[in-house]
């Protein structure tokens, strides 16, 4: 791979994913809707990224979807954490998706694990994406992703929602959303670069990223919290999973101490920035 467009490039996984391609030299067009997530944390990633030579910015109606380069990524594995926030964006994204010969250019779309699901329960824009999605299963390589973690996790996320606490005594424990997967976490930096070399492989199909660890999750808790509580909102009953998911297991998994301490360093340091 040597040319990359990433959607949703300021998002979570979009962001770490372009940082971790332009690492590696990889060119990469970050594809930005105008307007969309534009707060301080947007700006302290754009001035990252923003001086290396290998990196534009476009937004997403001045995107010509033109087949100049390698892969398309698409990430939405933020996005739907706020149903809102893909309504308006998503309909010109795959009106323009629409008008493009997807052969020429292989695409990645990067989803929940939620979505994976039989019984998953999808608004207008999830449905919508997924027709997209089915239309083009030949060509299209999904993957699915469970909680992930890191430096950049969004304050929707427990374990973020645990850090903004002052301390580890917390009376009332933050909800847990519908669409963050308790079976299972990754570490950012383990779930991008699994990212990149799924889509270099040339695989095509639905796969569900795993750690092999189904016990990630609540390890993570119990780092955070010293304990491992009865947690609201958990899933308890085993996921179904559609015919169609295949599964994927990381080469290597962070320890969790450590990718935690990362996440809590790269936090405090942004809120320090801004006193």
């Amino acid at each position: 791979m040597e040319r990359a467009a990433i959607f949703g490039v300021y998002d979570f996984i979009g962001y770490s994913l372009c940082r971790h391609m332009l690492d590696i030299g990889i060119e990469v067009e970050g594809i930005h809707p105008a307007g969309e997530g534009e707060d301080y944390y947007t700006e302290e990633k754009r001035l990252e990224i923003g001086r290396n030579a290998n990196f534009i910015e476009t937004s997403l109606l001045d995107w010509q979807a033109v087949e100049t380069e390698d892969f398309l990524f698409i990430t939405l594995f933020e996005a739907f954490l706020d149903e809102d926030r893909t309504v308006d964006f998503l309909e010109t994204l795959l009106t323009k998706l629409e008008f493009r010969n997807s052969k020429e250019m292989s695409t990645v779309v990067v989803l929940p694990a939620y979505f994976a699901q039989k019984n998953a329960k999808l608004e207008k824009a999830g449905v919508e994406l997924n027709r997209f999605i089915n239309n083009r299963l030949p060509s299209i390589l999904t993957i699915y992703l469970p909680t992930i973690y890191g430096p950049w996790q969004p304050g929707k996320f427990f374990f973020q929602q645990v850090m903004n606490h002052s301390s580890n005594e917390i009376r009332e424990l933050p909800d847990v959303s519908q669409l963050e997967w308790t079976d299972d976490c990754l570490y950012i930096d383990d779930a991008v670069k699994s990212i990149r070399e799924m889509a270099e492989s040339g695989k095509h199909g639905q796969f569900l990223l795993s750690s092999g660890d189904s016990g990630r999750w609540k390890a993570c808790v119990r780092e955070l919290l010293g304990k491992e509580p009865a947690m609201p909102g958990c899933c308890v009953a085993k996921p179904n999973f559609k015919e169609t998911i295949k599964f994927s297991k990381v080469a290597s998994n962070e320890e969790v101490s450590r990718g935690l301490s990362k996440q809590r360093e790269q936090y405090f340091r942004i809120q320090n920035s801004r006193v």
